[in-house]
């Protein structure tokens, strides 16, 4: 069964060397998202591609059908495979960046 993957932006972007680029992932033809996510109920989904979601502040806290959860702060990003199901917690509270492939659902 996949599981998320979080990924601290801060610790590793310094330990890169200097003015490099490092390459997180490759992605389809995408779109950038901003999202306010408030504290409230929301229902399970799941996509055809890899979504990654950027914490810009506050805490963000995912989780999947089975009750494993992943919690980023500001700087974190949540890897999430290919056909994870998965939702916001009741008491996520963040606003975040994220990349929406195009024809994933």
């Amino acid at each position: 069964m996949p599981e998320f993957i979080v990924h601290s932006l801060r610790k590793q972007g310094r330990s890169l060397e200097p003015d490099t680029d490092h390459l997180l992932a490759q992605t389809l033809p995408s779109q950038l998202l901003l999202i306010n996510i408030t504290p409230g109920r929301y229902a399970f989904e799941q996509h055809n591609t890899t979504e990654y979601l950027l914490c810009i502040s506050g805490q963000l806290v995912v989780e999947t059908e089975s009750g494993l959860k992943a919690r980023a702060e500001a700087g974190d990003m949540i890897e999430i495979p290919p056909g994870l199901k998965h939702r916001f917690t009741d008491n996520a509270d963040a606003v975040i960046f994220t990349i929406a492939q195009t024809g994933s659902s």
